[in-house]
This record gives structure tokens, sequence and C-alpha cells, in this order.
């Protein structure tokens, strides 16, 4: 099946895999709803949907469908998921000068809530990602989409793999689990179950082991691909800054989080105050992830050498492994 083309141009980056009867595959599309999840193709295809609406002048809706769950714990979890998807898909749409707008959507059957949202919106096509194989599952959400659609679908190709980029999405990935896991804690404490306090101890200890890795990898993240890329690049400068004040200001919420658990949390207001500063640590992270994928990796992909990759790479597994690896790897 050929692919369309899109507001008179042919795009390669997508291709439609179904469009309803009656309509021709030449479309004109200004509304883009975006159906994700916290998966890695979905995060690439938001990116991706992004840079096709900057192409084209069109707008974003995002949407992270899941089923109701059954249980609070699962919902609260479910919850922090979702905003951390759509929180970071936000932040890349802002950076990249994109009109867009995001929302968590809890429905019985997430495929037919994505597309009632994006039918009531105004959207006139919807973005989906999907591993390879899940059409083929009936009563996937991707399969479920596809048979319900009433408008195109446009399915991104997945980005060429590259290791350095790898490393830094296992490891981002790694700490938004472990604030997932946080947040969880911090809603508990209404509902008599173990809260923040059961966890002071373990939680130093985490905000130390992001001391250890976390930030060694920021700064050589900071020094050896937003450096050069600031000094290559003049339009991505402004951007690069940017970044550098949320990492900045990333450092100093982990350090009121460990003043606040350095002491028993012997008072509810303790708990309140830790609770707000995880809440304000986790949406910078996410933030600061989002406006790097939007703007900093696209650009790094189209301006670095295989061979700058392959030294990034060293750099950030030297970055990992010694608490100066950034001074190391350079």
């Amino acid at each position: 099946m050929r692919p369309p083309e899109v507001g008179g141009r042919f795009d390669q980056r997508f291709f439609l895999p179904w469009w309803p009867a009656r309509q021709s595959p030449i479309f004109m599309f200004r509304h883009l709803g975006v159906s994700i999840d916290s998966s890695d193709h979905c995060s690439d295809a938001a990116i991706r949907a992004l840079e096709f609406a900057v192409g084209n002048g069109a707008r974003v809706s995002l949407w992270y469908g899941q089923p109701v769950p059954d249980d609070p714990l699962v919902k609260a979890y479910c919850d922090h998921r979702a905003s951390e998807a759509l929180t970071r898909a936000e932040a890349a749409a802002q950076a990249m000068g994109v009109p867009c707008r995001a929302a968590a959507l809890f429905a019985e059957q997430p495929a037919r809530g994505i597309l009632d949202a994006a039918k009531s919106s105004g959207c006139d096509v919807v973005v989906m990602a999907h591993d390879p194989g899940e059409l083929a599952i009936r009563g996937s959400v991707a399969s479920n989409l596809l048979s319900l659609a009433q408008v195109p679908v446009l399915t991104p190709g997945r980005p060429a793999r590259i290791a350095a980029l790898d490393l830094l999405r296992a490891e981002y990935r790694r700490l938004a689990d472990l604030l997932q896991q946080w947040l969880s804690l911090s809603r508990s404490r209404a509902r008599g179950e173990p809260n923040l306090r059961a966890h002071r101890v373990s939680m130093l200890a985490a905000v130390a082991h992001i001391r250890r890795t976390v930030h060694p990898l920021q700064r050589c993240k900071e020094i050896s691909l937003c450096g050069p890329l600031r000094r290559r690049v003049d339009s991505l400068r402004a951007e690069i800054d940017e970044l550098l004040l949320l990492g900045q200001r990333e450092r100093e919420l982990l350090v009121e989080i460990e003043l606040k658990l350095a002491h028993p949390l012997g008072t509810e207001s303790t708990v309140v105050d830790l609770s707000s500063a995880l809440r304000s640590y986790a949406h910078l992270v996410w933030t600061a992830r989002g406006r790097e994928e939007g703007i900093v990796l696209p650009a790094a992909r189209r301006h670095l050498t295989t061979l700058d990759w392959d030294r990034l790479h060293a750099r950030f597994i030297i970055a990992l492994h010694t608490s100066d690896g950034a001074t190391r790897g350079m």
C-alpha cells in the first residue's frame, strides 16, 4: 500500500495501514489525535507525531488510554504512569512550538474511548504505535482501534537504534520507575498503608544512588552531548540553556528531599511537605526528559556522526560506573 501524500508532500516517516471507505488517501491533516502509553515505542511515536505537526502546521491532542482499574492502589499507579508519559509529551510539544493538549483516559474499552475523544475534539487523523504482532491479538487496543476507527490511522516507523540513546533511555526509565514508587507511597498515607515514614531509610539510600549514578551521567551528557551541540547548532542554544537550568533545579530539589528525609517524619505536615517536594521533583524530571526528546535528541541524530555516538556511549558507561565519570570521560 502506497503511503499517503500529506499536505501536498510525501512523508516517508508515516504510512497509512487503513483509511475509511470512500475517502481519498490524500489529506491535509490539521489536528492529530495521538494514542500513547508508557512504552518506548509510544514515546518515539509521540515525538514523530509532533515532528509531523511542525512540518504540516497541525495541532495535537494526546490521550493515555487504559482500562478502569478495580483496585485503588492500581489506579494510583496508573495515574502516575499516565502523568509521566503525558507530562513528557506535553513538554516536548511546548519546546517544539506545537499547540497541544493532553489527558489521561480511563474507559472499559480504551480504544473506543480514544476514538470518541478524537471525534469530539475534531481530530482528522489518529496516530498509533503498536508492537510487532499486536494487531493480530484479538481485543488489543491496537486491533480494536483499527477496527473501530472512522478516520485515517497513521503508524510511525521506529527510529534507528543508537546505543548511547538506548543507555540514556534505560537510565531515565529506572529513575522514572523509582519516582512512581515514591509518588505511590506519598498517596498511601491517607489509607493507613505503609507510607513514606516506613520507607524513609530506603528512600535516603535511593537518593544516594541517584547521586552516584544519575548525576554523573547527567553531567557527562551536559558536557559531552549538549556542549558540542550548543557550539555546532546556533538554534539549539536557548533550548540547551533551558535544559541546563532544569538539570540544576533537579539537583537542588534532590538536596531538599534529602534534607527532609534526614530527620524522622514526626508530623503530618512534614510528610505533606515531603510529598510536595517529591511531586515537584518528578514533574521536573519528566519535563526535562520531554524537552530533551523533543528538541535535543532529534538534533543530535541529525548532526552527530557514528564516531561521535561511539565516543558518547563509552563516556556514558564510564559515568555510570565511576563517581567522577563526567571528568574521566572527557
